[in-house]
């Protein structure tokens, strides 16, 4: 009997204490397997859940913030990919999870859910071919359109950064899902090798098409970079401080 009661007074603790592991856990799921196979859908699971472990979805700073982040996540999931396999797919799509069907992406793209504690999340990958980088060769044109807090040395690394950048990373402009997801990958990639070489990364805060200005509405400390592509002209805000 003073077992029993042992038990009955420990469970309850045991079960807070595993809900609220469970609030805090990062879930990476398969929601269409498309081209993956069962070792690739493993390393996809892994990297999603570690990614956006590690870069979580920011929901409280707009559209700019939740972008951004979510840029993050999945550029680092490509990264990682690149690294282990040696080529990387392409990202079509990101975003909110919409629950489907998730067909309507294509049979053979696939798709991958993340279930964070800010929300759940999507990203769409389509087979790349195999690391034969043809996109590379496209000319890219990068500028500071607003210094902000950035330094001479800052803004010089950003140029050359967002130029690398949006060369590996094409705008697609053929769905609004894949716009965003492009420009996601192309920020993200250039968040990257700002935290590698300088060892942190700037916040962003925005991006789509360039506007032409005036671009200190967006406040006189925030760094606005331009890339001119074959796609069009784009944008985006970093904030270098805080």
């Amino acid at each position: 009997m003073s077992a029993i009661l042992v038990l009955m007074m420990f469970s309850p603790a045991l079960g807070a204490d595993e809900f609220l592991s469970r609030k805090n856990e990062v879930v990476a799921s398969i929601l269409q397997r498309g081209w993956a196979d069962s070792s690739e859908q493993e390393m996809l699971l892994r990297y999603a859940k570690d990614c956006f472990s590690w870069n979580p979805v920011d929901t409280s700073s707009g559209v700019g913030g939740l972008q951004g982040s979510l840029g993050d996540a999945t550029q680092c999931v490509l990264i990682n990919l690149e690294q282990r396999w040696g080529w990387k797919p392409e990202l079509t799509g990101s975003g909110s999870n919409n629950g489907g069907p998730y067909d309507a992406y294509g049979a053979g793209n696939a798709v991958i859910g993340v279930e964070t504690p800010s929300g759940k999340w999507q990203f769409i990958l389509k087979k790349s071919g195999g690391g034969d980088d043809t996109t590379s060769h496209q000319t890219v044109s990068a500028n500071c359109l607003h210094r902000g807090d950035a330094t001479v040395e800052q803004e010089t690394d950003l140029i050359s950064f967002t130029e690398q950048c949006f060369q590996k990373n094409p705008i697609d402009i053929s769905n609004v899902g894949s716009l965003q997801g492009s420009i996601g990958s192309a920020v993200g990639c250039v968040l990257q090798k700002c935290e590698e070489k300088w060892g942190w990364k700037p916040t962003s805060t925005g991006s789509g098409s360039n506007t032409g200005g005036p671009y200190d509405a967006y406040g006189l400390g925030a760094t606005i970079m331009g890339a001119e592509t074959s796609t069009g002209k784009w944008q985006f805000i970093l904030r270098l401080k805080f």
